[in-house]
């Protein structure tokens, strides 16, 4: 393999060593378990995006019209256009070692004064991924064209990516941009073993390193090593 081509990988986040690291305040629970285990979240979503739109457009005309009735009326139907999408908590990893240690302070941990910080080096058997390009977006909140490339390239039509993006980001009016938790939540919908953030920055002290991030959701995917 020629210098560029090994480059090329590097930068795209394509390690063909397959190492990547996780920093974790408190390893107790990993080593006690054997590693990482299953661990569910859920987050609210819009069941059926048409009757929710309907009934703002309603709550917008009543509130409009003064008619205090149709508006409280309105108001506790919206209630019943929410669902709970129960998902795997995602795990993450970077390529970077030093992005990973800052994780690994155990101020952290909920029992910080015993926690025992850790950074560790796994490797990840998975199939079916995202990579999306940040180019040095933060990684709690990426430019939301990037991220629909992203699965647009992983096989997910344009229409099916805005109307699930729409489904979960209902609740927020930024448009320029996409919470971790709700790129994780759509790439669970569609059933990605995992997803790569390239380009991103990410440590928990700020900063400046850009590295690969990547969110797993099966952790029997992920060998500590």
């Amino acid at each position: 393999m020629s210098l560029k081509i090994i480059k090329t990988y590097l930068r795209e986040g394509l390690e063909k060593s397959d190492i990547w690291y996780h920093g974790t305040p408190d390893v107790r629970e990993l080593e006690k378990e054997c590693g990482f285990s299953n661990r569910e979240t859920s987050i609210k979503y819009i069941k059926d995006l048409d009757a929710y739109n309907a009934i703002q457009q309603n709550l917008k005309t009543s509130r409009e019209n003064g008619d205090d009735d149709a508006y409280h009326k309105n108001l506790d139907m919206v209630s019943k256009t929410y669902g709970q999408f129960k998902m795997r908590k995602p795990i993450f990893i970077t390529n970077d070692s030093s992005v990973a240690r800052t994780y690994a302070n155990a101020k952290r941990a909920f029992d910080y004064q015993d926690a025992v910080e850790k950074l560790l080096k796994v490797k990840v058997n998975t199939n079916k991924g995202v990579k999306i390009v940040a180019s040095g977006d933060r990684f709690r909140f990426i430019d939301t064209n990037k991220v629909k490339r992203g699965f647009v390239s992983a096989g997910v039509s344009e229409d099916e990516f805005n109307t699930v993006l729409n489904q979960f980001n209902y609740y927020t009016n930024k448009k320029d941009g996409i919470k971790t938790d709700v790129i994780a939540a759509i790439g669970e919908w569609f059933g990605f073993d995992f997803i790569d953030v390239v380009g991103v920055l990410d440590s928990y002290e700020g900063g400046s390193i850009k590295s690969t991030v990547r969110m797993v959701f099966n952790p029997k995917d992920i060998t500590i090593i």
